[in-house]
């Protein structure tokens, strides 16, 4: 669970989230939209640590952060990648290679843990840091626009992958995006983020089957998450 009470960041004289308070609960995954600048990023970083704030943040000890680029490292395999992010936390470094390959093998990576990021495409490149993201022992996965600029049905297979993974894992789950397809087919719940200091504008909750594929209703939310941004 992610709890986040009286949140403020500041940069300079802009004041970019004043006493935001958010909740996450157990084994859900909440997609965060609004408008470019709105400050969704900065919610996943301020969360993270990764810039100055005040506030009270719970659940966040220990975070799986995936980002926009796949951030590979270009001299290691994809297995080594995995690992690099993982092994310092085993003693068994046996033990830690059967889960970096098991992550691996559970984005249909099998038989590609010796490529380097240079021979991947952009879809397997993606796959191998959605398996690093999974394989590290979090409670809480935080996600940037990961399947930005992908084909429609790679993002397609990369948001099945990360259902199945998820439903494995029992981790909650931040996910900022711009896409209210990607939001409609992964959440439990959507948030729209808007104003300064950044409040939630409106709250939307996605009650069928995590991962199913229903047209009409996702038809349906994916028009009241856009009026939400656009009202925002």
């Amino acid at each position: 669970m992610l709890e986040i009470k009286n949140l403020c960041v500041r940069y300079g004289e802009k004041i970019v989230f004043d006493n935001f308070d958010l909740r996450v609960g157990d084994r859900e995954i909440l997609c965060v939209l609004g408008k470019s600048g709105c400050g969704k990023t900065t919610l996943l970083n301020a969360v993270a640590g990764l810039v100055p704030h005040t506030g009270d943040v719970r659940g966040a000890e220990r975070v799986s952060y995936m980002f926009q680029e796949d951030r590979l490292i270009p001299s290691l395999t994809a297995l080594d990648n995995v690992l690099f992010a993982t092994a310092h936390l085993y003693k068994d470094k046996n033990e830690a290679e059967r889960l970096a390959r098991e992550a691996l093998s559970a984005v249909g990576l099998e038989g590609y843990e010796k490529r380097y990021p240079h021979t991947l495409s952009g879809g397997q490149a993606a796959r191998v840091s959605l398996a690093r993201a999974f394989c590290y022992p979090s409670d809480l996965l935080i996600t940037d626009e990961p399947f930005k600029g992908l084909d429609i049905a790679t993002a397609d297979m990369l948001e099945r992958y990360f259902t199945e993974l998820f439903e494995m894992s029992g981790k909650c789950a931040v996910i900022v995006s711009h896409s209210v397809e990607e939001a409609v087919a992964l959440a439990d719940r959507a948030i729209v983020l808007g104003g300064t200091p950044c409040v939630v504008k409106e709250e939307i909750i996605l009650d069928r089957p995590r991962g199913e594929r229903d047209l009409s209703y996702a038809a349906e939310k994916a028009a009241l998450i856009k009026a939400a941004i656009i009202a925002s």
